[in-house]
């Protein structure tokens, strides 16, 4: 089981993709944010003690506040311990290969297509854990 955190400004979507993820029968906690500052105060809130760590981040890119890529610029700051092990897939509507380009320069590896399905994520989560070895 896993603890996922989904990060989008499109609540619908957020709700969308909690229901999905609790028919896969993967998850043992599910944590949103609308945005990636939202996101950045809920991993302190780990650090701190008050929520589990998630292993997954599905992350949208464009939101206000913060986006995506300024998320994972300061997710990649953060001083937690254990940061190393959550994975972050992209969710996005996206289809400019600039932002593919920019992610991929961050570390970003996995890619979803709005709205995402059982199947793709199926397939993005097993691509995420023999990537990692786990």
């Amino acid at each position: 089981m896993m603890k996922v955190m989904l990060v989008d400004d499109d609540q619908i979507s957020n709700l969308l993709n909690k229901k999905t993820l609790q028919r896969m029968g993967i998850i043992n906690e599910v944590h949103t944010a609308l945005n990636g500052e939202e996101a950045i105060t809920l991993l302190n809130d780990y650090f701190q003690g008050a929520l589990s760590m998630p292993d997954i981040i599905l992350l949208d890119l464009n939101m206000p506040i913060m986006d995506g890529f300024t998320f994972i610029e300061a997710f990649n700051k953060l001083h937690i311990p254990n940061k190393e092990n959550v994975r972050i897939i992209i969710v996005t509507s996206s289809q400019n290969p600039n932002d593919m380009d920019r992610a991929r320069s961050l570390g970003i590896l996995h890619f979803l297509t709005k709205p995402i399905t059982e199947n793709n994520l199926r397939i993005a989560l097993e691509g995420l854990m023999s990537a990692n070895g786990k």
